[in-house]
């Protein structure tokens, strides 16, 4: 009789979206391909009621979060039982397992929900109390006057009972109404209602989710309770968002991938101690057997193109530098700010793209660069379509130097290095070492149409090649593979035997052995550039 009670109790949510909702949403997780990332669950049971119950994370589109607030409310809503669904994972292992699983009264809210159908989204916060606070009042009928309008946390109040809250895509206001900076600010102030001062006595833990990290007003969070975990900040849940290098090699094994070839296409995000994939990406190669960019723009890339577009401090040419495979460094990570419309600095922009995953970010030496072939071909394609005069001339000369690069014309190749090296590289950085790698990446640009990205330092043999470009394994024109080798103030030769000493190709030719030897030297004196290329001929 008991249970008959409980099955119908847990049927009868089934209809309900915000409120001690069921488990239906995580069970669609769990019967497609899951990687088990519960043993999250033990670091928020660790903070549920305490001074750390207020978190935020913070990671780019389709890194696993929707994946995440679903787990955690399949686990905490009183509205379910979901023994079964974890049973089998790694957090079933945990001692307080049991002590919270489906014990709390739960607000389950995707902020995607509640979009206006107006441009300016102004309905947005009525269609948000409305919704939420009328499923309440069906909910605790008895706590409620029924003829009483209420606000949401007007409601909470009312009921004086204690909520984990979850939210998923905080930060949407933000996101599809840019422009309604008054729709901006009283979002934040039913946040700080809901979570700051009297609301804190109804809150067990709040998980909140989104893209962007939370807005700032007068320098400081308007939500400064919250403990925030972003890409570049990860902490603790660095491994929990985004599949992890041994992760992706074991779905490789069990669906017979090529590892190499999706690292080349989708690794590349380094977030704390990690090397994390883009867990969409994986999904939908596994999906569709396809090596291709799974990747979409979102409204939130529109801000920045447009900015790129008015060239803001030369960030033209350096979207170009870092399709290429040059890395940027940045000095001030914090001068983004959500609530603000425009972006103050260069830098600003930079943070805003690796938010939204379209740049990483390397805190050893402050950073940014593209992170893997998807990513690129998208920041290619928003180049070309705009049909920037930077990229264009880059692109004609760099055709130029592949061309001549297949037909072991090395004294062209040497002089198209030149000219980019006197084009490009700023007189304070002329002679450094860094300069040279520079040139060769920004004039091998146009080999993206049939390789993929290059790789920079490739262990191979007995070091480090240099630079490494693998032709594409779609491209039927038969393509060398490039092994560059760069030397500075030495010789071309000197460059090319360390390629043959150092085994570089031992690596490059289990993906093919069409594979040219390129040695280059660049002598600071007299500005002069010599290279030899050699076909790699097998024994």
């Amino acid at each position: 009789m008991e249970m008959q009670i409980v099955n119908e109790l847990v049927k009868s949510r089934e209809s309900f979206m915000y409120v001690n909702v069921d488990n239906h949403l995580f069970k669609r997780v769990r019967n497609s391909e899951y990687v088990d990332k519960s043993e999250l669950i033990a670091l928020t049971n660790k903070v549920i009621d305490t001074e750390d119950q207020y978190i935020c994370v913070i990671r780019p589109r389709r890194f696993g979060k929707s994946v995440t607030v679903k787990m955690l409310n399949a686990y905490y809503s009183k509205g379910c039982d979901s023994k079964a669904l974890f049973s089998d994972l790694k957090i079933a292992s945990s001692p307080d397992f049991e002590s919270h699983l489906n014990q709390h009264d739960v607000i389950y809210l995707d902020m995607t929900e509640f979009a206006d159908n107006e441009e300016n989204g102004n309905k947005y916060l009525e269609n948000l109390n409305t919704d939420v606070v009328s499923e309440l009042k069906e909910t605790y009928k008895d706590n409620f006057d029924k003829d009483n309008r209420y606000s949401l946390p007007e409601a909470i109040r009312c009921l004086k009972r204690r909520f984990i809250f979850i939210i998923d895509e905080w930060d949407f206001v933000f996101r599809e109404y840019p422009n309604n900076l008054q729709l901006h600010k009283k979002f934040i102030d039913l946040l700080r209602a809901l979570f700051k001062g009297a609301g804190e006595r109804f809150v067990e833990l709040v998980y909140m989710t989104g893209i962007l990290p939370i807005a700032r007003y007068n320098t400081q969070s308007a939500l400064n309770n919250f403990s925030e975990y972003t890409i570049l900040n990860p902490g603790k849940f660095a491994k929990y968002y985004g599949f992890t290098e041994d992760e992706v090699k074991t779905l490789c094994e069990r669906y017979k991938l090529d590892f190499e070839t999706t690292k080349f296409w989708y690794d590349g995000y380094k977030v704390g101690e990690y090397e994390l994939y883009n867990p969409n990406s994986i999904i939908e190669l596994i999906n569709h057997g396809t090596y291709k960019s799974y990747w979409s723009a979102t409204a939130a890339y529109d801000i920045v193109k447009e900015a790129i577009n008015l060239n803001f401090e030369g960030l033209k040419d350096d979207i170009i530098k870092l399709c290429s495979g040059t890395s940027i460094r940045i000095y001030d990570i914090e001068s983004f700010n959500t609530a603000e419309k425009n972006f103050p600095n260069k830098d600003s922009i930079y943070v805003y793209l690796v938010h939204l995953g379209y740049l990483g970010y390397n805190d050893e030496d402050s950073t940014i660069y593209v992170p893997n072939e998807e990513t690129r071909r998208e920041l290619l394609h928003s180049v070309r379509d705009n049909h920037w005069p930077q990229y264009e001339s880059a692109l004609k000369l760099s055709e130029q130097v592949v061309v001549a690069t297949e037909n072991k014309d090395t004294e062209t190749v040497a002089n198209l290095l030149a000219k980019v090296h006197e084009d490009k590289v700023p007189v304070l950085e002329y002679n450094s070492e860094s300069a040279l790698r520079y040139v060769v990446l920004m004039s091998y640009l146009a080999a993206e149409k049939d390789y993929l990205a290059p790789l920079n330092e490739f262990p191979t043999g007995k070091g480090f090649a240099d630079i490494v470009y693998l032709p594409k394994k779609v491209s039927k024109k038969g393509k060398p593979a490039l092994i560059i080798e760069l030397k500075k103030d030495a010789s071309a030769k000197v460059a090319l035997e360390q390629i043959k000493e150092r085994d570089y190709v031992s690596r490059v030719k289990e993906y093919t052995d069409n594979i040219l030897l390129i040695g280059i030297n660049y002598d600071s004196k007299s500005k002069q550039h010599s290279c030899i290329i050699e076909k790699y001929q097998k024994q």
